[in-house]
């Protein structure tokens, strides 16, 4: 192994992901080098709405960069967004020690493809099961995500609501969708998106004064153990 650990990332949409970085260096340190590679790296924004979802189909919210990399959420066509991140994964896992999947989802054809990977919702159920099982659970996502959201997380919880917020939709909808948590009476709450940063995670903390996990966060302490 090289002296410095190199930290694969693979995200559905553009890389670098600069807005989730922070996080990640927070509790991974500044000794792991970040690789990163995205389904959507290289498309234009034509190119992209291109891979839309057509009426019916289910869509997966994820991020594309703006011209100062700010991110933005779209929508895309699951079948599309596939092929494309197989072959960024086949290409990432020759650069890094270990690689992972910036996504909170489950992906069977992608792990089938490129079996190192590490797809972290494993650990977040773990976690998620640990503390809310007897518990009522609100998870907090995109809208595109929420309406499955009660029958995923139902096996790890007692009861399951939800709130809808992008980790793009700024700061009052994340300020909303922790007041619906609050008035639901929830007792645990799950950011279940790998776009929400610490600083979202303790805004939903501080405005619902509820105990807020993150799925990022879980996902970076767990990948500290390999460093």
């Amino acid at each position: 192994m090289n002296d410095t650990f190199t930290l694969g990332i693979l995200t559905l949409g553009q890389s670098p992901r600069t807005d989730v970085e922070p996080s990640l260096r927070g509790i991974l340190g500044d000794d792991v080098r970040f690789v990163q590679r995205g389904g959507l790296d290289g498309l234009s924004e034509e190119s992209i709405a291109d891979l839309a979802p057509v009426e019916g189909e289910p869509g997966i919210e994820t991020c594309v960069l703006r011209g100062e990399g700010e991110p933005k959420g779209v929508c895309v066509a699951k079948r599309h967004l596939l092929p494309r991140l197989i072959a960024a994964a086949r290409e990432l896992e020759t650069q890094c020690d270990i690689f992972f999947l910036l996504c909170s989802g489950e992906f069977p054809a992608l792990k089938e493809a490129v079996p190192r990977l590490i797809e972290p919702i494993a650990f977040i159920r773990s976690v998620v099961a640990t503390v809310a099982r007897h518990s009522h659970l609100c998870v907090i996502g995109p809208e595109s995500d929420m309406a499955a959201a009660p029958m995923q997380w139902q096996p790890y919880a007692a009861r399951v609501s939800t709130a809808i917020s992008s980790p793009y939709d700024g700061k009052e909808r994340l300020f909303e969708a922790a007041r619906r948590a609050q008035a639901s009476g929830a007792e645990y709450i799950l950011l279940d998106d790998m776009g929400f940063t610490v600083e979202q995670r303790q805004l939903v903390r501080n405005v619902s004064g509820i105990a807020t996990l993150n799925a990022t966060s879980i996902t970076a302490r767990i990948l500290r153990e390999f460093l």
